[in-house]
């Protein structure tokens, strides 16, 4: 009994994990929004985005339009992994698309930069 109660905790803990590669093919599974501002405008307020709050940024490529960002192990988390696609929709409208998954067990105070980094970006791009 002991047993089956240790795989199915453990298999609990696991589900939540999230690594930065499986958070990498998750593009249409997060919160999306169509900027009025061209590709190279946005690009760089979703760079400067990725780099906001303890995020850091694990690798970018503009060519492709997608940014790997990390936030490390803190006292109320096991961090965050996050993607943020950017895409050319028109020379004057770039959309971006932003998914933020748990890099461990759950935890009681969940932290999901989707909104917040689309925020930051909008709110860049107005300034």
């Amino acid at each position: 009994m002991k047993t089956m109660f240790g795989i199915v905790a453990l298999a609990l803990m696991l589900s939540g994990c999230s690594t930065p590669q499986s958070v990498s093919r998750m593009e249409g599974k997060g919160n999306a929004q169509i900027f009025d501002a061209g590709y190279d405008r946005v690009w760089s307020a979703a760079t400067a985005a990725a780099q906001e709050d303890d995020l850091y940024i694990l690798n970018s490529d503009k060519s492709h339009g997608f940014i790997s960002a990390k936030r490390s192990l803190r006292p109320d988390t096991f961090g965050e992994n996050v993607g943020i696609w950017v895409q050319r929709v028109s020379p004057t409208q770039t959309r971006v698309e932003v998914v933020s998954r748990q890099a461990g067990p759950p935890v009681l105070i969940l932290h999901n930069w989707e909104k917040r980094i689309l925020t930051f970006i909008e709110a860049n791009l107005t300034t």
